[in-house]
């Protein structure tokens, strides 16, 4: 069973994993080099360190892509609920802004290769 598989198998509903799936293909666009890692309960991206990790919480879904993105991209997240080096958004992936959440993964892996 792939990482992926694993967190999906946890989830509580099918809502929720249809979330999580929408959420892993959306940063695999970006990030189609990355090895996935279960890791803090998250799903998290390497290359080769830690570019970003995604979760399904109550609430919302959770998009964590550490500081140094958040204060980079200040202007773009500033419409989402945000906390130091997390985006939260509505759990409705007509909600997941897809090019911004693609930017800040490549944005990572720019600053991780530098």
């Amino acid at each position: 069973m792939d990482n992926v598989t694993q967190y999906l198998a946890g989830l509580e509903n099918e809502r929720d994993r249809e979330l999580a799936l929408s959420m892993h293909k959306i940063i695999c666009t970006a990030l189609p080099d990355a090895e996935v890692k279960l890791a803090y309960g998250l799903v998290g991206y390497y290359q080769p360190k830690a570019l970003c990790y995604f979760g399904i919480n109550k609430r919302h879904v959770g998009f964590y892509p550490t500081n140094q993105p958040m204060a980079h991209f200040a202007k773009e997240v500033a419409p989402y609920q945000t906390g130091k080096g997390t985006l939260q958004f509505k759990k409705d992936s007509a909600a997941f802004p897809v090019e911004l959440i693609q930017n800040i993964a490549r944005w990572q892996l720019a600053q991780a290769q530098k």
